[in-house]
Formats: C-alpha cells, structure tokens, sequence
C-alpha cells in the first residue's frame, strides 16, 4: 500500500471519488440549485456520517488524522461502500476492519483448536464474533464447567452472568462483570451497531442481558465502553486455592479470538496443572 504519506493521499482520492458518485438523492436530500460538481459536498457528506466538516475536509486532504473504527464504518455506511470497498477504506486508513459483516465459520478449524490446546496449563477458548464460545481445553471446562448449560446458552454472556461456577469463583465478581458490559458495548458499536448483522445481534444479546439479569440493567444504565483487552483476574478454587492469571485476548482468524486465561506465578502453574491433569494426554 506505501508509505503513510502516499496512504493519506490515496484515501484523499478514494473518498472524494465515493462521495462524487452520490447523487443527493440517493441519501434523502433534496437536488438544490448552483452545484457544480457532481455528488456531495463535503459538509453534506460530513453531517450524514455524524463528523466535523474541517476534520473531514483535512482527512480529505492527506492531513494526518487516525479516524476510529467506528469513524471509519459510519463513513463506509454514508457512502454506500460495499465488503470490498470498506476493507480497502480501513487498509488506507491505517485501521483494523470492522468485523461486523464477518461470517462465523461452521467448524473451528483444526489448526486452532491445536493452538488452544496447546496452551495448556492455561485454561483457553474460542470465541467467534457473536461472543459464541465455541471450544474450550480441558482447563476451562475444569474451571467454568462450560459443557453443564445448555448449548444455545454457551455464549459468554451466559458464562459471565449464568454460570454459578464462573460467578463463585472470580475474585471481585463486580468488577470483572462491569468490564464485560463494557467491552460487550463497545463491540457492539465496533461492529456497527444495527447497521451489521453482527451488531444487531449483540444488540440482542445486551437486551437479553439486561432483561435477565438486575445488576446488568443499572450497570448497562452507566453507558460505560472498553475495548476488549488483557487483564489480570483472580479466582478462588474451592479445592486448590487462589489462582492468580493473566488474560490474554488474541486475534486469530475468521473473526474468532483466542483467550487465555495463563498463570501468573509458578503457584498458580501448578495448581492449574492439577485443575486439568487430562490435558496433559489430550
């Protein structure tokens, strides 16, 4: 793609040349009168996509901005980009893809359920876009007891918020709980809302949760978003004791992650390695 400086110049081009090919019309407005060039004008462009009209004429203009995700998809929405349109905008722009239009694979595919099982002692799992936890190790199922519900209900909402065994064992429960709602909100917004098909299922999802469960109603009220991420979190096994970890999140392919949960201290090591001693012959 370049250098920097050539990719700013040629998202200049790719904007101007989108924005040109949108007859007023096509939006909802009304034709006016004295337009000499054809599409949008830029501060029509702007007020759709919910923008500045000087940030989008300097981001036109090759200045150097870093347009956000969601930025970047409310611009791909106004102006009508498809799949292949909005990936090449965000390669421009420097960013990562909203994954909100990815497909879920039907089958994890074997090459990553080997790199989740290798991670043992680690509890992991494999979460898809929709939040679906679609396969586990030996150690997070000695953990969480994910196979017990039932499998409609094996997304990780449900994990969070349904799971007896999740909820008596995580240290600060509360806390870890309100950071969930946050990142589940802030992925909803990542991958467009009720634009996507992916966000209007998590927006599902964020009802369903708050429907369900009171504590999620007042937390969800916060409008609180955070960016899904590595943290440290403590859990009390009732036999082994504390279990200090580090979560990892790791992007993989097909719009599915890859979470970690690894041991902090080497007495956390070997107490997961008597949680899950199966994994060592899986």
């Amino acid at each position: 793609m370049g250098g920097v400086e050539e990719r700013r110049v040629a998202l200049g081009d790719f904007l101007r040349s989108r924005r040109a090919r949108l007859a007023p019309g096509d939006v909802g407005l009304a034709p006016g009168v004295r337009r000499r060039t054809p599409g949008l004008r830029r501060e029509e462009l702007a007020l759709l996509a919910g923008v500045g009209v000087t940030w989008y004429t300097w981001l036109e203009q090759g200045r150097a901005i870093n347009p956000s995700p969601e930025v970047l998809g409310s611009l791909a929405r106004t102006l009508r980009l498809d799949r292949a349109e909005t990936a090449y905008l965000f390669r421009l722009a420097g960013a990562r893809a909203l994954d909100g239009e990815v497909e879920v694979p039907a089958e994890v595919p074997a090459a990553l359920l080997r790199l989740m099982h290798a991670q043992w002692p680690a509890p992991a799992f494999l979460m898809d876009v929709n939040w679906d936890v679609r396969a586990w190790n030996p150690g997070a199922e000695a953990l969480f007891a994910l196979s017990a519900g039932r499998p409609e209900r094996c997304n990780l909402a449900w994990v969070v918020f349904g799971n007896a065994v999740h909820r008596a064992r995580v240290v600060d429960w509360e806390v870890q709980a309100r950071r969930f709602l946050a990142q589940l909100r802030s992925a909803y917004a990542e991958r467009g809302g009720d634009a996507t098909a992916a966000g209007r299922r998590l927006g599902r999802l964020i009802v369903q949760v708050r429907e369900s469960y009171p504590e999620a109603e007042r937390w969800l009220d916060e409008h609180r978003v955070e960016e899904r991420g590595g943290t440290e979190k403590s859990l009390r096994h009732e036999e082994l004791g504390v279990l200090r970890i580090d979560q990892h999140v790791l992007q993989v392919s097909d719009g599915l992650q890859l979470v970690v949960l690894s041991p902090r201290d080497a007495e956390t090591d070997g107490r997961l390695r008597l949680l899950a001693p199966v994994a060592a012959t899986a």
